[in-house]
């Protein structure tokens, strides 16, 4: 009796083992890749420890450390998947993605590169993904470039706002004020758009222009903040100062943590002669973590009490 029981553990023990093989464990590790990543990962790295040279093990193990966060891990994967298989370009892509996690902008965009340059066709999508990491990295004509590759083979809402959003970075306000026209054809309900062209309105002193698509935004969205406050610079600009203190206390009402409002509206304060009314916002602003015009404390107020860092 001893002796059969001893056979039948032998037998299940060698199917067992027969059955552990790196594809066998690579399977039980996808299995578990959406509910478990740590369990997945364990797997993998048993199916790796069978089979070195298993490029979807290292892909797929990649693909879990940087879900849950092992960003260095992932990279390290992925270039063995990529080691294991130089066809594995989506690994360049992920690899992207790490770097970005890590503020690693110019690996970022190496990586980004190298995909692009391994595939045959690339998309509208991977444009855009290049763009994005070329303009991280402050190359803000690269970022056009791609962006404007993206939008010849896809002229969506998106894209065109992607392109408004680096044109405006170059400084090429003229493009910029075409581009969010654009934008705002596909879509002319959201608030949003009519703020950036208020913005570039007033990059190129439209003054008028600028307040009219502020109200046109609060029109469709009257509680933020933003709206109000760029039309009280603008209202400032236009020396209507007692209009745009009204607008700077409807910015703070709405937003009472922003220590940019304090500080601009103490500004015009003391322009309409309300010292004491200029000093007080000036120092609120300063506790807010806005400093710009805290020396204003030192050189203007008397006894008012200063708040440092």
């Amino acid at each position: 009796m001893l002796k059969t029981t001893l056979v039948i553990f032998l037998f299940i023990s060698i199917q067992l083992q027969a059955q552990e093989t790196a594809s066998f464990l690579f399977n039980k590790g996808f299995n578990y890749i959406m509910v478990d990543k740590s369990t997945s990962i364990k797997y993998f790295t048993q199916s790796l420890a069978k089979d070195p040279d298993f490029s979807l093990a290292y892909y797929y193990r990649g693909l879990a450390n940087y879900k849950i966060g092992n960003y260095q891990l992932a990279i390290a994967d992925f270039d063995k998947a990529l080691i294991s298989d130089e066809n594995m370009i989506k690994c360049f892509v992920y690899k992207g993605f790490a770097h970005q996690q890590l503020n690693q902008s110019t690996q970022a965009l190496h990586s980004f590169e190298s995909y692009m340059q391994s595939k045959p066709i690339p998309t509208s999508s991977d444009h855009l993904v290049v763009a994005k990491a070329k303009a991280v990295t402050g190359d803000i004509q690269g970022a056009l470039s791609h962006y404007k590759q993206a939008i010849g083979e896809v002229p969506s809402e998106e894209n065109l706002y992607r392109l408004f959003l680096a044109t405006y970075d170059a400084k090429d306000y003229a493009k910029a004020l075409d581009l969010i026209n654009q934008v705002i054809q596909l879509n002319p309900s959201f608030y949003g758009y009519y703020i950036h062209k208020g913005k570039v309105d007033l990059m190129i002193k439209k003054f008028d222009d600028a307040l009219h698509n502020f109200d046109l935004s609060i029109g469709l969205n009257p509680e933020v903040a933003d709206n109000y406050f760029l039309r009280g610079n603008t209202l400032d600009t236009l020396g209507k100062f007692d209009e745009a203190l009204i607008n700077y206390s409807t910015a703070i009402k709405l937003n009472p943590t922003d220590g940019t409002y304090y500080s601009k509206r103490g500004n015009t304060k003391m322009t309409l002669g309300n010292k004491e009314g200029a000093c007080l916002d000036w120092t609120v602003a300063g506790k807010l973590g806005y400093y710009a015009d805290f020396d204003k404390i030192k050189t203007v107020c008397e006894q008012t009490t200063v708040y440092s860092k």
